[in-house]
């Protein structure tokens, strides 16, 4: 094949991988439905500067994911779509930044290597498929790493200098993190040429830097100081403070190891780069004063090093060194075409994928959590990742790879996500609610997931997110005793100490937990006797029933 067909299938492929499957699926846990949630929020109430969660100031992130999602459905973009368009654009950013450096550096034919590479590594297909804030994460690390390397490494060019550091602030009020960014001025410590690049206008990258963090960063301290409301200083502080410095050093939550990324996530998920990078130690060794290596290996290294000093630590935070590592392998990737071993792992493991996919279709606990013709999607998908291979059997290793992968996601898409739809959603356990409390029923949720507010078909109370559960318990108490057409839906394990259980009040198991509707006619006398009760708080109607 030549380059320039294959330079144009691969973007063919990258667009099926990144689009299959948008609109034919609502959003699931973990994030997805939060996320969702806030911004059908933001365009029911017309609050937008700082998000609310079922009524609730959301304190966790700044808005700029949810104002991405927002904006599409202010746009009236169904929800099924809207929500996951923001990532899948900037999937398709950061591929083009990734794939046109690549070109830049080294020439059209790396630059096909380099978006073979990238499209079809597990973790950026995925996250690119997915409505988490990562992927847009990874799209202001890559335009940042890429405009300050325009400058050390093709410039002057000052515009792109700044740039990138204006789009490490982006990143910085999308997900704190963002400032990682700037690992790519690392090697001016010891590489003097390109500090000699770096000229005496440096300083007004971080003057960018400020200006987009301020953007949003100045309305907010604005409206927190002048709104009188605590939870608005509530979170000022914990966005400028929790969220960032202290959440990195003290992480309560995901704690892992020190070598959770290097010997859990990247193996898997970063194949088929993890099968490639251990036979280029050398030749990256031998050539690492190269500018054009060393930016990119600094940048994955710094990237792997920063999220595994902290102790919490998910699969997903070490993504933005994805588009650094591929452009590191790519100029390497005909030399170890030449080479046996090379090949052969990413092919066998090419062929292991949908074998396990078989197998696992076969396995009891999973074929009885299918609906029926539910079946259709993993023998579809392994169907058509074998074809892809056997078609394919006389092309380069990375191509089929590739087609492999693309095979999977447009099945998972177009035909997993419709039919694994009903096990991820609360959507009709929520419609069997809104059957039992009848149009009149008031509802209320006692620690409440944000996909069973955002499947409801009207507007729901809840008890503050972190509010203690007795003091929720206990206003749960307080709501049910207000009359007869007041309900609560809760976990067992939260209503039990507060409500008699029957199996009449059982609304069904989802997110590992069993849900219940009680009323007033369940409590239990003495229930949480002299807890003050948790605040509440009511969402709007997010519109969702019926569609």
């Amino acid at each position: 094949m030549k380059q320039e067909a294959e330079y144009r299938l691969g973007w063919l492929l990258l667009v099926l991988v990144v689009f299959a499957g948008i609109g034919l699926r609502w959003p699931w846990p973990a994030d997805e439905p939060r996320f969702a949630l806030i911004a059908q929020e933001m365009v029911n109430t017309g609050q937008w500067l700082i998000p609310h969660r079922v009524g609730e100031l959301y304190p966790d992130k700044p808005p700029i994911f949810m104002w991405a999602i927002a904006v599409l459905l202010w746009l009236k973009v169904p929800l099924k779509v809207a929500f996951l368009l923001p990532s899948a654009l900037a999937g398709l950013g950061t591929a083009w930044l990734t794939v046109d450096l690549a070109r830049r550096l080294h020439g059209p034919k790396v630059a096909t290597w380099c978006l073979w590479l990238l499209a079809f590594t597990v973790q950026f297909s995925l996250q690119a498929r997915t409505a988490q804030i990562d992927m847009l994460l990874v799209f202001w690390v890559t335009l940042g790493g890429y405009g300050i390397a325009r400058h050390l490494l093709l410039g002057p060019a000052w515009g792109w200098y700044c740039l990138g550091f204006a789009a490490a602030g982006f990143g910085v009020i999308t997900k704190g993190v963002g400032i990682i960014a700037l690992f790519m001025l690392l090697p001016l410590l010891w590489h003097r040429t390109l500090r000699q690049n770096m000229g005496h206008r440096g300083w007004l990258g971080p003057l960018c830097l400020l200006a987009a963090i301020a953007s949003w960063g100045l309305p907010m301290l604005w409206y927190a100081a002048h709104s009188h409301n605590p939870e608005a200083m509530a979170y000022r502080d914990n966005i400028l403070f929790n969220q960032t410095a202290n959440r990195y050093v003290h992480s309560l939550g995901h704690r892992q190891p020190f070598w959770y990324y290097l010997l859990e996530v990247a193996p898997l998920f970063w194949l088929p780069l993890s099968l490639l990078a251990p036979f280029l130690v050398k030749p990256w060794w031998r050539d690492r004063a190269k500018p054009a290596l060393l930016l990119p290996l600094v940048m994955v290294l710094a990237i792997l090093l920063f999220f595994s000093l902290s102790p919490g630590k998910r699969g997903v935070y070490i993504t933005p060194a994805l588009p650094w590592l591929a452009l590191a392998i790519a100029p390497y990737l005909e030399d170890l075409a030449r080479r046996t071993w090379p090949g052969r792992l990413m092919v066998g493991v090419a062929w292991a994928l949908p074998v396990l996919l078989l197998i696992a279709a076969f396995v009891p606990k999973v074929k009885a959590q299918l609906p029926a013709g539910g079946l259709v999607f993993p023998l579809a998908t392994a169907g058509a990742m074998l074809l892809a291979l056997v078609l394919t059997r006389k092309q380069p290793p990375w191509r089929r790879w590739g087609l492999a992968l693309a095979a999977f996601w447009a099945g998972f898409g177009l035909l997993g996500g419709p039919v694994l739809d009903g096990l991820r959603t609360p959507r009709d356990m929520m419609a069997d609610v809104a059957s039992r409390i009848g149009p009149q029923g008031l509802l209320a949720l006692l620690d409440y997931k944000e996909q069973l507010a955002l499947f409801a078909d009207r507007p729901v109370v809840q008890f503050g997110f972190h509010s203690p559960m007795d003091a929720q318990r206990a206003a749960a108490r307080d709501w049910v005793r207000q009359g007869p057409n007041y309900a609560v839906m809760g976990p067992k394990r939260n209503l039990q100490s507060c409500f008699a259980l029957t199996e009449a009040q059982f609304i069904g198991r989802k997110h590992s937990a069993d849900w219940y509707l009680v009323d007033a006619g369940q409590l239990v006398d003495g229930c949480e006797a002299g807890v003050t009760p948790a605040p509440l708080y009511q969402g709007p109607n997010y519109g969702l029933a019926g569609h």
